[in-house]
């Protein structure tokens, strides 16, 4: 699925960026029922899979076990991925606020390779929430980090800004951004007139354990036995 010098990029940079990962068929069945979730007046609007009741709203993350986004990240992870978080976000249109700079892991600490796989379900430009990278942060561990409580209230924001944040061009409905879970990254506000889509599928590496525990979280399905579940 990915070329050499994009695995490179990814381990040296800490992200990569992928043109028309998934196809128009399956972006248009995902849009098709996130256009109908969007609740007017809420700024954020997410969606978030469910490991207790796989079956539910399959439509909204069937991308989690889409073949391609599995096999780049098998790319990645170097192992059969397994599925550890999926979620649709919706940015609201006039001024809706995306999540200010922060690490995955700091929200739960996965050790042993995890990433991101930022999905454009919708045509992203520069002043739709769109994502910023910072370039090496996965190199620097877990960020010390706070809650927010202005933008975005009860998540996490990185006390530490990166020194050379990169914002993504316009992203087209498919294109993606996988990056490490160390990586730190953020999206601002959605100044436009239209609602910013796009589905975030998160991975870990078939052996990677929870840094608290130690153990491997059962609930964590490997991806393709997840899709087969959902399709029976």
């Amino acid at each position: 699925m990915l070329k050499n010098e994009q695995i490179a990029h990814f381990y040296r940079e800490g992200y990569v960026l992928l043109q028309g990962l998934i196809p128009t068929e399956a972006i248009d069945a995902v849009m098709k029922e996130a256009s109908s979730r969007v609740r007017p007046g809420d700024q954020w609007q997410p969606t978030i899979f469910d490991h207790d009741n796989p079956s539910q709203d399959t439509t909204i993350h069937q991308l989690l076990w889409h073949p391609n986004t599995i096999a780049a990240a098998q790319d990645l992870l170097g192992s059969t991925p397994r599925v550890y978080y999926g979620m649709l976000a919706v940015v609201a249109a006039g001024g809706g606020n995306g999540l200010p700079w922060h690490q995955d892991n700091q929200y739960s600490h996965i050790l042993g390779g995890a990433i991101n796989v930022f999905i454009a379900l919708s045509r992203i430009t520069p002043d739709m929430a769109t994502l910023w990278i910072g370039p090496q942060t996965h190199r620097l561990g877990r960020i010390e980090s706070k809650v927010n409580t202005t933008t975005a209230p009860g998540h996490r924001e990185s006390l530490y800004e990166p020194p050379n944040p990169v914002q993504l061009p316009t992203l087209e409905p498919g294109d993606a951004c996988i990056f490490d879970r160390y990586t730190l990254h953020r999206s601002l506000q959605n100044t436009t007139d239209r609602n910013r889509f796009a589905y975030a599928a998160q991975y870990q590496a078939d052996h990677a354990r929870m840094a608290d525990t130690g153990e491997l979280d059962p609930k964590r399905m490997r991806a393709v036995d997840l899709g087969q579940i959902v399709s029976h």
